[in-house]
């Protein structure tokens, strides 16, 4: 009788913790999914600023000269303390944003890359390159 409180009472707490581990693993893996959700919706938002600052800057073509200067936001992700930088291509109306993920623990990366398409505005200069948190500016000469 004493043999077998004992027995259950090792089955109960191994049970436990492979509940405990399996609800830790679900658990880190909504993290990461909600993490990648994150900075997919902020390179989105990015993506839909710039989109709309260059197509907005086409009524500028009647001008003799123009200069449009646009703040590209950080791009904030979750669990870093400081904001971080993330790659923009602009150009032929296409805008290509992406974040590289690194994952320490595997060794792994994933990128993740968002596309947003622009109207080329007729006569002024658009930067081919530039980062988040740093400064587009549209220029006519």
């Amino acid at each position: 009788m004493r043999g077998q409180i004992s027995l259950d009472l090792i089955l109960a707490i191994t049970i436990g913790f492979f509940a405990i581990g399996a609800v830790i693993a679900v658990n880190a893996q909504i993290e990461e999914m909600q993490t990648e959700a994150s900075i997919r919706q902020q390179l989105n938002d990015i993506g839909n600023g710039l989109a709309a600052v260059i197509s907005n800057s086409a009524v500028l073509n009647d001008s003799a000269t123009a200069d449009v200067s646009f703040n590209v936001s950080n791009l904030l992700v979750p669990g870093e303390g400081k904001p971080q930088p993330c790659a923009i291509t602009i150009a032929g109306g296409v805008i290509n944003l992406s974040y590289e993920i690194f994952d320490l623990a595997t060794g792994t990366s994933e990128t993740i890359n968002v596309t947003k398409r622009y109207v080329v505005p007729p006569g002024m200069t658009v930067p081919g390159n530039v980062e988040c948190g740093g400064m587009l500016s549209i220029t006519k000469p």
